[in-house]
């Protein structure tokens, strides 16, 4: 199709709470949230993992948790306030050439037993705080730390808010980070010196300087493209032989097109006169669902495969497009949003556990909006909630599509989200459930068990709004919903005329 573009492409704008406000920078989190840095995320609020325990490096030759340090500095177990260096010229030039993106520095012990403590940033005496002298052509520039924090084996708590910081051998790494448009006109730089103030020392160790390497390497690519690409608008996609059902809301009965709908009150469909900030129609008029204050459900309206098409299918793509609306603000709880199941009134939803012969789902899940100081801040995380043979505990399994950072929403936009699921070979772990935001992939998992017998299939599509868990909204907030479309084959974003 001729004349086309794509109106969806990713072009997220992430919050500006934390100084460098890349998405890939660790967190060092917040006083009133156990939201940073730690043993095993890099970013707790947005469950961001680390790829290995206790952090992510690489060392000068290039090496994934390697040995040779950029920079090493001896500590002698002196029992005096005193500084210590590190040469990192070669490290800042790296950053300063583009070479590597500035992720932080990381530091560990490389030789001996002992644990040193050095003063933070958030220490009372901020001349003790951590400093980067970058000197060069220009003159030089002292750098104070704008994110600090420390790993511990000991505990799941971000540390990221204490007066010190803390390296040890086997048991805590240090975290630093300093923001270089601070030193912009300094010019080619000759020299860089990490400076770090050691009050305690509980004996001697050596301690290497290496680059954090933390977080999503995926390249941005165009949006993959499916059935929608060949109907402007969506105009005529319901007529598609590999289509099943598509619906813009735009009916006066739009309840008739599902097999149910609901419930009252809390859903109904608007055009563009909502008399909320910020908000833009797809087009025409969209569906709209409301959590009310102290409520919990808000949408659970479904799509019964053998009831409307007399029959219940094993693979299935479900396109949705998603505005979150100004007044979303998550902040006791996540919840349920749209996806995908076979529960059969049995298992797979409300603590219902899978067994692999009783029922399973896939539904979407949002998570607590990510507070500020973050470098995903003021956004929601999305991702799948699913009941599935292999599921550990009673209540289902978490998976945020952190793929590109594209699962992470803001509000007063149109996203357009995808999801395919395909069983699995009864007893066999080869099912699959992805993702895509907005026609990029978010989410892929390729080993998926959903069930034991092949009794179980695709029952539903269940449009699903929930507070909790168990806690109810502390206000009203609500979302939008527009151009659904289930079909056979990936459907990808939706085609607009220029």
């Amino acid at each position: 199709m001729s004349n086309v573009f794509f109106s969806f492409a990713v072009v997220v704008s992430f919050g500006c709470g934390s100084v460098l406000a890349d998405p890939s920078d660790w967190a060092e989190g917040t006083k009133e949230h156990n939201d940073g840095a730690n043993r095993e995320h890099y970013n707790q609020a947005a469950s961001l993992r680390w790829a290995h325990f206790m952090g992510d490096w690489c060392d000068a030759e290039g090496t994934e948790l390697g040995e040779a340090p950029y920079a090493i500095a001896e500590v002698s177990d002196t029992d005096t306030l005193k500084p210590v260096r590190w040469d990192v010229t070669t490290l800042v030039n790296e950053w300063d050439k583009g070479t590597h993106p500035n992720q932080g520095l990381f530091l560990r012990v490389v030789e001996g037993a002992g644990r040193t403590a050095f003063a933070s940033r958030e220490n009372t005496d901020k001349n003790l705080s951590p400093k980067l002298e970058v000197t060069g052509e220009n003159g030089t520039v002292i750098l104070n730390a704008v994110a600090d924090t420390f790993l511990t084996k000991s505990t799941f708590r971000c540390q990221g808010r204490s007066p010190e910081l803390r390296v040890s051998a086997e048991a805590e790494n240090l975290l630093v980070r300093f923001d270089f448009e601070q030193a912009s006109d300094i010019g080619t730089i000759t020299n860089a010196t990490l400076l770090l103030h050691s009050p305690k020392q509980f004996g001697s160790a050596s301690i290497g300087v290496f680059r954090c390497n933390q977080g999503d390497t995926d390249v941005s690519t165009s949006p993959v493209l499916g059935i929608a690409a060949k109907y402007e608008n969506d105009r005529g996609i319901a007529k598609d032989p590999d289509v099943i059902f598509a619906t813009g809301f735009e009916q006066a009965d739009w309840e008739s097109e599902w097999t149910q709908a609901g419930p009252d009150g809390k859903v109904d469909t608007v055009g563009p006169d909502t008399g909320f900030k910020g908000f833009v129609p797809l087009q025409g008029r969209a569906l709209r669902s409301r959590i009310p204050k102290g409520g919990f459900t808000a949408l659970n309206t479904l799509y019964k495969f053998d009831e409307q098409i007399g029959s219940e299918p094993e693979e299935i793509y479900f396109r949705y497009h998603l505005r979150l609306a100004d007044d979303w603000n998550q902040t006791v709880q996540g919840g349920k949003l749209p996806g995908i199941s076979g529960t059969y009134g049995r298992a797979g939803w409300g603590g219902r556990k899978s067994d692999g012969t009783n029922g399973w789902s896939a539904r979407g899940l949002f998570q607590k909006t990510i507070p500020a100081g973050n470098p995903l801040a003021g956004t929601t995380p999305v991702g799948f909630y699913c009941y599935h043979a292999d599921m550990k505990g009673t209540y289902g399994s978490h998976w945020v599509w952190s793929q590109g950072y594209r699962g992470y929403l803001t509000t007063n936009r149109w996203y357009t989200i995808e999801q395919h699921c395909r069983l699995n070979t009864p007893g066999e772990k080869d099912g699959i459930l992805r993702a895509w935001v907005d026609g990029h992939l978010a989410f892929e998992k390729t080993d998926m068990r959903f069930r034991l017998t092949d009794e179980l299939k695709i029952e539903q599509i269940w449009m699903n709004l929930y507070h909790g868990g168990k806690t109810a909204s502390p206000h009203d907030q609500h979302i939008f919903i527009d151009n659904v479309v289930i079909a056979k084959k990936h459907i990808g974003p939706m085609a607009i005329a220029p």
